[in-house]
């Protein structure tokens, strides 16, 4: 067996003991894969070595140094990629995707994560090492004269997987599609995707235009709007990841989350609250631009981003002064290009504090909601309306806080005290608000960004997108509403309480009406629509899949749907979620095909 070969079963052999990690770590959350799914695991696994074996061979018609830098090169991005699967399926229950370009894009802040997280600057050095001693195994095996052996059979092979660029064995199971993968597979298909290229949104559909969004009235909306619509200002306060078991859970919510706790029950909790997706960007393209969550990356980081109806803007129109106020570092995500382009008239970074206490994410919770307590103060004094939009980031990883603040370590890292800190900052704030003159004339929004992280074997893990929001004002009736509603309706439901008259293409519905509205849903390049009992989704190769929901379980599990036999019936629920989706789509990329007013 020649070198080339014994490569190939070290990698494929160290690709199957990855997934036996995977199983024995992660046996909950995680479907057997089955004896097919194993095989199309080895085959994957054998199809990633023979990419990068191709690259290393093309190297080799360079010369001898070329090719044995391109050996060492191939030796470190395969230890990293191992590491990073590890990291992956823990974090994101998946492979490596597309979000390696995203991160990519952020060196700096993200070096600087992984430095806190992991000590990364302390396994430099060890892992060069590494790098060198597997090398010279391999000079020790013969590397130099096995340079020209099966050189264009490794060439080709590699060629024809950069073509081809999928991963065998895919289903509508999520997943053990990802188990079967792997993260080279994962983002080769991501560099080969095209957003604006999805054929299947493109296709004009009778009757599709981008309308108004529908406002229902009800006996609720009418009430809620004599007691709100007067509040002089508004406040959004979006909690970073504020979901998952610990507030779904109620001994478990009372337990760590106190103040958030007493809050829901003196404001409107909207119960069945769904965000669009499962990172930061989706939650904000749904609260601050009430936009449909296409496939793919956030439109919020797309180059048409500022075509995007934006809150900050229709606020303005009613008045608001609109501000941002964000703990964190402007870089990462573009974020303040981005709140400034969508209108925001004053931003304020972690590079406007002199806090000493910080994560590579930002300055504590607290010291955020301290700095909110001052510039509200400031701006109300010189603004006859406000509008403030802040973004928490204590309940990030690496899970951070202060000592000394709560009854809890503070120095676990553990998502559940990062979570109790958070609530109890919220907390101590509205104490403190409570006190300030503009306490009585504001509309506070409590909403998560997105959930704790994708769980399940849906295509679209819905489970785990459910997240709270709470609306909340002094001398207001408390309520529970009970209507299936999406994150994205917010900047519609605002328009629609304080009648503000705005040219902003928002989507999603009224909130107020507490009745089922639309709630659209994305998870890499699958989209869908959720409903009491189903999930309808739109897979990235067109294909109609579904899902059984049941809202009110908690441990939010999904089972495949066989009920949708005919060819008729999955033709009309395909239909459905994409004359959801296709009129955004085409106007966002210039296409329109109504023909006419997007409003």
């Amino acid at each position: 067996m020649t070198l080339w070969f014994r490569a190939l079963f070290v990698f494929v052999l160290a690709g199957a003991c990855l997934r036996v990690f995977f199983l024995f770590v992660y046996p909950q959350d995680l479907s057997l894969p089955g004896f097919s799914g194993i095989i199309f695991g080895l085959v994957n696994d054998a199809a990633a070595f023979a990419m990068v074996a191709g690259v290393v061979a093309l190297a080799g018609y360079l010369g001898l140094y070329f090719f044995r830098a391109m050996v060492l090169v191939a030796i470190a991005v395969i230890l990293i990629v191992g590491v990073a699967e590890v990291f992956f399926w823990q974090e994101f229950q998946s492979r490596l995707d597309r979000l390696v370009f995203h991160y990519l894009a952020f060196p700096k802040e993200v070096l600087v994560f992984l430095d806190e997280q992991f000590y990364l600057s302390l396994l430099i050095l060890p892992f060069c090492l590494l790098v060198w001693v597997i090398y010279l195994g391999l000079q020790r095996s013969g590397l130099d004269s096995h340079r020209a052996q099966h050189r264009p059979l490794w060439i080709v092979m590699g060629l024809i997987v950069l073509i081809w660029g999928e991963p065998l064995g895919q289903s509508n199971g999520r997943v053990v599609s990802e188990f079967v993968s792997n993260g080279y597979l994962g983002v080769l298909k991501a560099a080969r995707y095209r957003e604006d290229g999805v054929a299947w949104l493109q296709q004009p559909q009778a009757g599709q235009i981008l309308q108004r969004p529908r406002i229902t009235d009800s006996s609720v909306d009418e009430i809620i709007k004599r007691e709100l619509s007067q509040k002089r200002h508004v406040m959004l306060i979006i909690e970073e990841s504020f979901a998952g078991p610990v507030w779904m859970d109620s001994v478990l919510r009372e337990q760590y989350l106190p103040n958030f706790t007493k809050l829901s029950e003196q404001a409107l909790d909207f119960s069945h609250m769904y965000a669009p997706g499962s990172r930061t960007t989706r939650g904000l393209e749904a609260l601050l631009n009430g936009f449909m969550p296409l496939p793919g990356i956030s439109t919020t980081q797309r180059a048409q981003a500022h075509k995007l109806p934006s809150l900050a803007r229709g606020m303005q129109a009613g008045g608001f002064y609109p501000a941002f106020l964000y703990g964190g570092w402007p870089g990462f995500s573009n974020f303040s290009a981005y709140w400034q382009g969508m209108g925001f008239a004053q931003i304020w970074t972690r590079e406007d504090f002199d806090e000493p206490f910080e994560t590579s994410w930002g300055v504590a919770d607290g010291a955020l909601f301290d700095r909110i307590l001052i510039e509200m103060s400031d701006l109300t004094q010189t603004n006859e309306r406000v509008f403030l939009a802040t973004l928490t980031v204590s309940h990030h990883r690496p899970y951070d806080i202060p000592s000394g603040k709560i009854d809890y370590p503070s120095d676990e890292r553990s998502s559940v005290y990062a979570m109790a800190y958070a609530d109890h900052a919220l907390g101590e704030f509205f104490r403190a608000a409570k006190k300030e003159a503009w306490f009585k004339d504001t509309l506070f929004i409590v909403a998560a960004d997105h959930g704790l992280k994708p769980q399940g074997d849906a295509l679209i893990p819905v489970g785990s997108y459910r997240i709270p929001m709470l609306m909340f004002a002094e001398g207001m009736t408390p309520r529970k509403m009970s209507g299936m509603s999406s994150s994205i309706s917010l900047p519609a439901t605002l328009m629609h309480l304080f009648n503000i008259e705005h040219g902003e293409p928002f989507m999603g519905e009224n909130l107020l009406c507490d009745c089922d509205t639309i709630v659209p849903v994305e998870y890499g390049y699958h989209i869908g629509l959720l409903e009491r009992e189903y999930l309808h989704v739109v897979r990235a190769d067109g294909q109609y899949a579904q899902w059984h929901y049941d809202a009110t379980d908690l441990s939010q599990t999904l089972s495949p749907s066989f009920e949708v036999e005919s060819v008729d019936a999955r033709r009309r629920y395909r239909q459905r979620v994409i004359a959801a989706f296709a009129p955004a789509y085409q106007w966002f990329y210039g296409s329109d095909i109504s023909g006419e007013p997007l409003l």
